[in-house]
C-alpha cells in the first residue's frame, strides 16, 4: 500500500485511482528481483522467462492516445489527452484515463510525456 500511496502522491492523482495504483504497484513488484525466489523476479520464477522492462512507463504521466482515422473526421484532433494508470491484463496495451470522456480505456498507440503533471483544479497540464 505504501508504494501505491507514493505513486498517487507523486503525480497528485485523486484517491479515486487507488485501485489502479495498487494494481500497477503489484504489476511492478512482480517484475522486480526479490530474495524470496533467489534474486529472480516472481514472474521469472513462475513462468521461467525473464520479463522485459521496455514497456514500463511512469505511473500517472500525461499521455496522448491516437484516434484511428475510422473514428474521427478530417478536421478533428488525432489524439486525446489521458493519464497513464497501468497495464492491460487482456492485451499488450496501457490503461489510460481519458480526460475528455472521463472513462478508462485500453490502447497500444500511446505517446507519453512522463515529466508533465495534470492540474486537477484547472483541468490542464
Amino acid at each position: 500500500m505504501e508504494m501505491a500511496r507514493s505513486m498517487l502522491q507523486e503525480k497528485h492523482l485523486p484517491k479515486a485511482f487507488w485501485a489502479e495504483a495498487v494494481y500497477t504497484a503489484v504489476y511492478l513488484l512482480n517484475r522486480c528481483p526479490t530474495k524470496a525466489v533467489q534474486n529472480m523476479t516472481p514472474i521469472e520464477a513462475w513462468s521461467g522467462k525473464k520479463p522485459s522492462a521496455k514497456h514500463l512507463r511512469v505511473f500517472g504521466s500525461i499521455c496522448y492516445v491516437h484516434i484511428p482515422t475510422e473514428k474521427r473526421h478530417k478536421l478533428e484532433e488525432k489524439t486525446e489527452e489521458g493519464i497513464f494508470l497501468g497495464y492491460s491484463t487482456q492485451s499488450k496495451g496501457y490503461r489510460i484515463y481519458n480526460l475528455k470522456t472521463k472513462k478508462l480505456i485500453i490502447s497500444r498507440d500511446v505517446e507519453f510525456d512522463e515529466d508533465a503533471v495534470w492540474n486537477w483544479d484547472e483541468e490542464k497540464v
